[in-house]
């Protein structure tokens, strides 16, 4: 049995492996990127890599599955007040903006990674997939509601989806920088978007 010292330990050299590997990806992709230079971009040998993750396409799952579940598990406060939906859509994009400005490289990293990955990643239907299906569902779910008590005009939900989520990637990665977005902005932008929206 291993001391607590020693599991602090491994999940601390788990932590720096899953920072070297996210560097790593960013900069060649999930097919471009070698077990070599992770190894050498989390400070670790080899044989050390191997100790914990058996392939690169097993790490670039881990950071997926733990950071949609660190976004699901995140939102959950907010979308538990079922009265009031808008109010819940706008806390939880709140927080998950909190979440990406503290940590830019991982989220740009979950949002854009599906979309490069190799298809054969996708099978088994991985743990990060059920999170962001659940979550995609969990917002969709609540422009509806909002939709049904009049907090938002009529619209099709799942089109409007696609679209915050296109404008929500850019605010944050392509204009926003490292400045946090008060509850105030956030909410602003979103009534203004999709009150246009649903007028036009």
């Amino acid at each position: 049995m291993i001391s607590e010292r020693q599991a602090k330990e491994r999940e601390f050299r788990k932590e720096q492996i899953l920072e070297g590997a996210l560097t790593v990806f960013k900069s060649k992709g999930v097919e471009g990127a070698t077990m070599d230079e992770i190894a050498k971009e989390a400070g670790f040998g080899k044989a050390t890599l191997y100790y914990y993750f058996s392939s690169k396409e097993e790490i670039f799952i881990e950071l997926l599955d733990r950071g949609w579940k660190m976004i699901w598990e995140s939102i959950e406060p907010a979308i538990e007040d079922h009265g009031h939906p808008k109010e819940s859509f706008i806390n939880a994009l709140n927080i998950i903006g909190g979440l990406v400005t503290e940590n830019q490289v991982l989220f740009e990293f979950l949002f854009t990674a599906p979309q490069q990955m190799p298809g054969t990643l996708l099978e088994g239907k991985p743990a990060w997939k059920g999170y962001q299906t659940r979550m995609y569902g969990v917002f969709q779910g609540l422009l509806e509601e909002g939709m049904g008590k009049g907090e938002f005009p009529q619209m099709q939900s799942d089109i409007m989806m696609r679209a915050i989520g296109g404008l929500f990637h850019g605010l944050f990665f392509l204009g926003h920088g490292k400045k946090p977005m008060s509850r105030e902005t956030m909410e602003e932008f979103i009534t203004t978007f999709i009150g246009n929206y649903g007028t036009s």
